[in-house]
């Protein structure tokens, strides 16, 4: 059977899923200062026991994505710097290397490694932070409750006289 020109073929089914793990536990491997290294996502209970000396980083994003703002690369990294010694640690855990290793690197190393950690981790910051928005938005229209209407007239009962009375 023809192909119509230009007709595009379909992805083979073994394409199909290909990523799906990555998806779902990305990780990013490297050599970095000849050590091999590889970043992972925080687990879910790893990721809650993290939250709390998170915090002061998800509060900054969070004051810029509450603007309506969605930071990008180098506000991003202005706002990590802002917090480099609590990023250090938190690198650290996902690399599970020594935090004295982290702050060890060059500026090339630290970068690699920055990036690694920023694309495997970074979505459950900034998700965190969208999330504590959407939240909060919620709850202010759930406060403001519903607005009124003006009420309906009166029903109409009596029936206007005919007679001339």
């Amino acid at each position: 059977m023809a192909q119509k020109a230009g007709a595009r073929k379909k992805p083979e089914a073994t394409d199909k899923g290909a990523d799906d793990l990555q998806t779902l536990h990305p990780e990013r491997s490297a050599t970095i200062a000849g050590r091999q290294v590889t970043v992972r996502e925080y687990g879910f209970i790893e990721g809650l026991g993290l939250r709390p000396k998170a915090q002061p980083l998800l509060d900054d994003l969070y004051a810029q994505i509450a603007e309506g703002h969605i930071p990008e690369l180098e506000e991003i990294l202005m706002l990590l710097g802002q917090h480099h010694l609590l990023i250090q640690e938190l690198v650290a855990v996902a690399a599970d290397v020594e935090p004295q290793w982290v702050a060890s690197l060059n500026q090339d190393q630290g970068y690699q490694l920055l990036m690694m950690w920023w694309g495997a981790n970074g979505p459950f910051y900034v998700r965190s932070a969208f999330n504590r928005v959407v939240a909060k938005k919620s709850a202010a229209a759930a406060r403001a409750g519903l607005t009124s209407t003006p009420p309906s007239p009166p029903a109409v009962t009596e029936h206007p006289s005919t007679s001339g009375e």
